[in-house]
């Protein structure tokens, strides 16, 4: 489709136009209910997980000041966090506490 309408096709593309056309009037076999239910549940985990903690940092290519800040806060607070857990991982510190490692924070610093 969008090789179709670019505005400089060459040779090559147009060959491929070719191939894929006559892949796809071959290949493509409608999905069977079992399938769409497999391809809708897999899009609902899909849907669920962009919109859990884990994906909180990601942004859009243009991003908003809010997301920016915020990105840089979690990164922030993942490096005091880290800094902080391996200053108790010493020898000599006898004051060990836990320590609570936000999911954001990891995902932050570790991606």
């Amino acid at each position: 489709e969008r090789a179709a309408r670019h505005p400089h096709p060459t040779e090559g593309m147009r060959d491929a136009m070719v191939v894929f056309d006559e892949w796809l009037s071959h290949s493509y076999e409608e999905p069977t209910e079992k399938e769409k239910k497999e391809q809708r549940e897999e899009w609902e985990m899909f849907r669920k997980l962009c919109q859990s903690d884990a994906n909180r940092n990601s942004y859009s290519k243009d991003p908003s000041k809010e997301e920016l800040n915020r990105a840089r806060k979690d990164i922030s607070e993942g490096q005091r966090l880290l800094f902080e857990l391996l200053n108790n991982c010493r020898p000599n510190n006898r004051e060990s506490s836990p320590i609570t490692f936000p999911l954001v924070c990891f995902v932050g610093l570790f991606g």
